[in-house]
């Protein structure tokens, strides 16, 4: 079965994006995508699938995936049958190539490159290296822009430092490109992040990908795990957590030059994405 493009929803104002995941299972279709993944399992038991090669995964362990490589985790038949059982992680997903061209001008980054190469090969961690990237991903879920970024450079310098790194392939894997069919998520995604300061109807942006409403709800869901209105959503409250922090902007100037009409609905979808009223947000940031 050919692998499933998938694209991380991670916007252009950010390097990197963390994800916290509470499902029943895993994300099931083997797929790949641009960015590296680095998963922290906290519940759950399976089996990864990487290229051709075949490695059990439990809680604890911690996974680095190179960009393009073909993959999936597979939890185990039970979790397919009892609603009860959980799988759950933290994700961080990165650009290789921003984290290269930084680390080509730093001679003391070289076995950060290195560890990057090596994610071709697919990397799990268990033991205390693995408790240490846990405990780097938690604080990261707590931290914001520049600090968050410096964080996971120090998480990534942890893991380049372990001497007991098992790579779970022993062959090169072939990396695959992204298909003419599924250029279309690219297109997607430009337009929003050009115009989601506007009003985007559903029939605006299927019509972009020559698709029907119906089926571009389905096309965008099963590359992105996400409705098309809640990543946008997340693309407009990213762009105001950006003013918020870096301008002397207030709430009702946020509202409106981010797609809002709105402000009592910009504060419950602000709540919905960061936990917090803006003005909670940057007294935060403030501190």
């Amino acid at each position: 079965m050919e692998p499933l493009y998938f694209k991380i929803p991670r916007s252009d104002k950010e390097s990197l994006r963390i994800e916290y995941w509470d499902l029943n299972f895993f994300f099931e279709p083997v797929h790949f995508h641009e960015d590296c993944q680095l998963t922290y399992i906290l519940e759950g038991d399976g089996q990864v699938f990487l290229g051709e090669t075949i490695t059990d995964f439990s809680k604890g362990d911690a996974l680095l995936i190179g960009k393009n490589v073909p993959h999936v985790l597979r939890n185990n038949e039970n979790y397919y049958r009892n609603p009860q059982l959980h799988a759950r992680a933290i994700s961080i997903f990165f650009s290789q190539d921003t984290l290269t061209a930084i680390f080509n001008v730093l001679p003391e980054a070289s076995s950060l490159q290195k560890l990057l190469d090596y994610s071709a090969y697919g990397i799990k961690l268990d033991g205390k290296v693995a408790s240490k990237v846990h405990k780097g991903m938690e604080k990261m879920l707590n931290l914001s822009n520049f600090d968050c970024f410096l964080k996971f450079i120090g998480i990534l310098n942890q893991i380049s430092k372990a001497d007991d790194l098992f790579l779970i392939s022993k062959n090169s894997i072939p990396l695959h490109s992204v298909s003419e069919a599924n250029r279309k998520i690219n297109i997607i995604y430009e337009h929003v992040m050009a115009n989601f300061h506007e009003k985007i109807t559903l029939n605006e942006i299927s019509s972009k990908v020559n698709m029907s409403p119906t089926a571009f709800c389905r096309f965008f869901k099963q590359r992105t795990l996400k409705t098309f209105s809640n990543f946008l959503i997340e693309v407009r409250i990213a762009n105001a957590c950006k003013m918020l922090i870096e301008g002397d902007y207030n709430t009702t100037q946020c509202c409106f030059s981010n797609g809002y009409n709105n402000v009592s609905n910009f504060h419950r979808h602000f709540r919905k994405v960061t936990g917090m009223t803006p003005g909670e947000y940057k007294q935060k940031i403030q501190r």
